[in-house]
């Protein structure tokens, strides 16, 4: 029997296979879609990279209000595996009441420094923060730029790195940081940040610890499995709460089961939607549709593509 998320992952390939258009100005959406878009980064690594919006099943004029959540894989990781572990919770919890919003999953790749980390590698090759910040936010809230108490940003592993490492460099642009199996040091296993004695102020920048004095503008969620024993990230949640407790930040401590996997995203995400707090929640009722992990090809979320 193949697993009910395995099914996901491949109905939603074969969906984005499709490249099937939809007019975005029909009057509803009966079912949650999946857009992918390509977004230009200032890079020579990847000049256009990729990124998956995925919106709840809302009434077409609610989508504008929606929050938004980026939400950023970890290393060695993709889009698609953060997409199926967290769409299908998403889905139950939205139709279980929680306030909906929408999930933005950007590709943070890198060839020169295949452990991006989310950074912009010290020689230029990488610009994946900056990407991040700029382009990603403006491609996707086009026509409706969220304030930082609508946007949030979430990571799992790496991702959760690179969501306290970018939240806290951007104070401005987000209001809640969700780090799910996450570290808060330096771990450069591909010398994205450079030589450390040449590149001293980069490694700097990169350190969270040296950005705890703007951790108390940021709501905190702090996710990590008690059976997850990886060396760099046992332990970690519970020393940056620490660090943030010292700052008079707001957090929040979750220990759900699934050890240092998808499956551990898959069962905090229920909890983060519980958690997360909007400025405007935005009283819309998503659509009846059935359960995404049971979805047959024919079922599955509309695809929409954009250039």
């Amino acid at each position: 029997m193949i697993p009910r998320r395995l099914v996901l992952v491949l109905a939603l390939s074969l969906n984005l296979a499709t490249g099937l258009l939809i007019n975005n100005s029909q009057a509803t959406i009966p079912n949650s879609t999946l857009v992918k878009l390509k977004i230009p980064s200032p890079e020579r690594d990847f000049p256009i990279r990729t990124v998956y919006v995925w919106t709840p099943a809302v009434p077409v004029d609610q989508i504008t209000v929606l929050p938004v959540v980026y939400m950023l894989h970890g290393w060695p990781g993709s889009p698609s595996g953060l997409m199926s572990a967290v769409i299908p919770q998403l889905t139950k919890a939205f139709a279980g009441g929680s306030a909906p919003f929408i999930a933005v999953f950007p590709d943070g790749n890198s060839i020169s420094h295949p452990d991006s980390e989310w950074a912009d590698s010290y020689d230029g090759r990488a610009k994946i923060e900056t990407w991040l910040t700029t382009n990603v936010i403006d491609k996707v809230e086009a026509g409706s730029i969220r304030s930082k108490d609508n946007r949030a940003i979430l990571g799992f592993s790496m991702g959760g790195y690179g969501a306290a490492s970018i939240g806290m460099h951007h104070p401005n642009l987000y209001g809640q940081i969700i780090s799910l199996a996450g570290y808060f040091v330096v771990d450069d296993d591909t010398n994205v940040f450079g030589n450390k004695s040449s590149q001293i102020a980069k490694i700097a920048y990169q350190s969270p610890a040296n950005f705890a004095v703007v951790a108390n503008q940021f709501r905190w969620f702090l996710g990590e499995s008690h059976q997850d024993y990886t060396p760099l990230i046992r332990g970690q949640s519970v020393a940056w709460a620490k660090k943030l407790k010292g700052v008079n930040a707001s957090y929040t401590l979750s220990s759900a089961s699934g050890g240092h996997s998808y499956t551990f995203v898959a069962n905090e995400i229920p909890i983060v939607t519980k958690w997360l707090k909007w400025s405007a929640v935005p009283t819309v009722t998503p659509s009846p549709e059935p359960p995404i992990e049971t979805l047959t090809a024919t079922q599955t979320p509309t695809v929409l593509t954009s250039p």
